[in-house]
């Protein structure tokens, strides 16, 4: 009981710093894995006791084979946010609209245009190490998958469908925000 409990304990913990990466320095990414999506709605799903736990240890292991992209994660965030702050230098022409009418995008210096490189780099880094997450959780719902009874498979894919929409959203800000050079 004790072992089960520590190993609760640490799901979840694993679980909380999870929900806290922020890649690229803007808005948190709110990535939650197919196991705890799961576990949340055991209720909902009737798990079984026995599958409540291995869920819970299956989950466990996805946190460690999380580690080191959530680790290079965490890494590009802090990078992003330490060059970030002293990025705008501001003076420059400007259009009509109050935004920066020259270059759509290209350097007027070397420098700003090593920046921009270093800022696609980075983002680049981070869609890799996200989609890392994104096909570790997949495998690991699939495996979760064979243990669900029948009758609990369609609400589970839904539950699953639904969250890995919300990071897809996520995803596209991201996109968004590094064709505006945000990145």
């Amino acid at each position: 009981m004790t072992r089960k409990l520590l190993l609760l304990w640490v799901s979840l913990s694993l679980v909380a710093c999870a929900r806290s990466t922020r890649p690229g320095g803007d808005g948190a990414l709110d990535f939650k894995s197919s196991l705890v999506v799961l576990l949340e709605h055991r209720d909902e799903l009737a798990l079984s006791p026995e599958q409540v736990e291995r869920f819970e240890q299956m989950d466990f292991s996805l946190q460690e084979r999380n580690r080191l992209p959530r680790q290079r994660l965490e890494a590009l965030r802090a990078q992003s946010a330490k060059s970030s702050k002293g990025d705008y230098q501001g003076g420059g022409t400007h259009d009509i609209y109050g935004g920066k009418g020259s270059g759509m995008g290209a350097a007027s210096t070397p420098e700003e245009a090593q920046r921009m490189a270093v800022r696609r780099e980075r983002f680049e880094q981070t869609q890799a190490a996200l989609r890392e997450l994104q096909d570790n959780d997949s495998q690991a719902y699939l495996e979760a998958e064979k243990l669900l009874r029948e009758e609990q498979r369609p609400r589970a894919r839904e539950l699953f469908s639904k969250e890995r929409e919300k990071l897809l959203k996520q995803l596209e800000a991201m996109n968004i925000r590094k064709r505006r050079g945000e990145y």
